[in-house]
């Protein structure tokens, strides 16, 4: 890697750096990163949410030798800037819920990165005249125990993100419409396009699903007009369902029960045409999600998944022409959620 990125009990190496003994200079090329943002509350008020991290350039880190003295004394100033990224995020932590009126987000963080950075550079500029004298052995070891100290006594600040109880998703795919009974006897089965949408709050999910299958008649029929054999018909059919979420890792399976509402219609037909076969009946079913890609916002996380669902009417319902309905259901969708986010110190 070109660069190394400062945590508690990274020691460098000679490695780490190139060496030019053309040179007394230490140039150990390490910087301060920072990003912020903020989660709102109620009444214009709103957390502040920072990430520090102080980082080596590798590439660009020279050392004149690469002795043990050398590498300890980059070390501190290596450690230094650690120190920097922590107070950064403790300082932040410790501002607490502020209102954008009193203390916008832009000004309050400005001034915690110059109040770290005038801290620390204190230090560094009393460290480096210590350390400049001829004999520096008790010097370097007691900053290196005044820094331990520092690193150790300054709390650890992580992000925490909550997912919000409520989530939309939305999927599309294609299905599968099995039919028995008389409705097998009149229809041949449907293959189509299914699209929908579910509701999640906490572990239960809400679902209106949705398909358009196409299919045929199997035999001249009589239903509000004349149905010849092998007409091409559409069979449409909307799942209004309740869930209980069942998550694991990557899965998420989900059994439902609700009603269903079926129709057959003539394929070529006009808003005249009066042609219709329909009927209501309970469904009980399964879904099975495999996760497969987050994204996530500063305020929202988006699930990405393939489904499938197998479903099952007992009886249609559909007037003089039911039979036992079975659906099979594959899709790809995604799901997004409110996210909220906190700063918290790592015990």
């Amino acid at each position: 890697m070109d660069t190394l990125r400062w945590q508690p009990g990274l020691k460098f190496q000679s490695s780490d750096f190139s060496i030019d003994t053309a040179t007394n200079n230490v140039f150990a090329d390490i910087v301060i990163h920072y990003e912020y943002a903020f989660q709102p509350l109620k009444a214009g008020n709103y957390l502040p949410i920072v990430h520090a991290y102080a980082i080596l350039n590798r590439k660009t880190a020279t050392l004149p030798d690469s002795s043990e003295r050398t590498l300890r004394y980059v070390q501190l100033l290596f450690d230094l800037s650690g120190y920097q990224s922590k107070l950064i995020e403790w300082k932040t932590f410790e501002l607490g819920e502020l209102n954008e009126k009193v203390a916008p987000i832009k000004p309050t963080m400005d001034r915690i990165f110059l109040e770290a950075t005038n801290e620390v550079s204190q230090l560094k500029k009393d460290m480096i005249e210590q350390l400049s004298q001829p004999d520096n052995t008790q010097a370097m070891a007691e900053w290196e125990a005044k820094l331990a100290d520092l690193l150790h006594n300054t709390p650890e600040i992580i992000e925490e993100k909550n997912v919000g109880d409520f989530q939309i998703g939305l999927f599309a795919g294609i299905t599968r419409s099995i039919f028995t009974g008389k409705t097998k006897d009149h229809f041949t089965d449907a293959t189509g396009f299914d699209f929908g949408f579910n509701f999640d709050i906490k572990r239960s999910r809400f679902e209106l699903d949705m398909n358009l299958g196409f299919n045929k008649t199997k035999k001249e029929l009589q239903g509000k007009g004349d149905w010849p054999a092998t007409m091409k018909t559409h069979f449409a059919s909307i799942e209004v369902t309740y869930g209980v979420k069942i998550h694991k890792n990557k899965w998420l399976a989900v059994p439902y029960i609700g009603l269903a509402i079926n129709e057959f219609t003539p394929a070529k037909s006009d808003k005249d045409d009066k042609r219709r076969v329909d009927g209501y009946s309970p469904v009980v079913g399964f879904e099975l999600n495999r996760l497969f890609k987050d994204m996530h916002e500063p305020q929202e996380k988006a699930s990405f998944f393939y489904r499938i669902r197998a479903s099952v009417s007992p009886a249609n319902l559909i007037k003089n022409y039911s039979g036992t309905q079975f659906n099979l259901k594959v899709a790809v969708g995604f799901d997004v959620a409110k996210v909220r986010s906190r700063m918290v110190k790592r015990m």
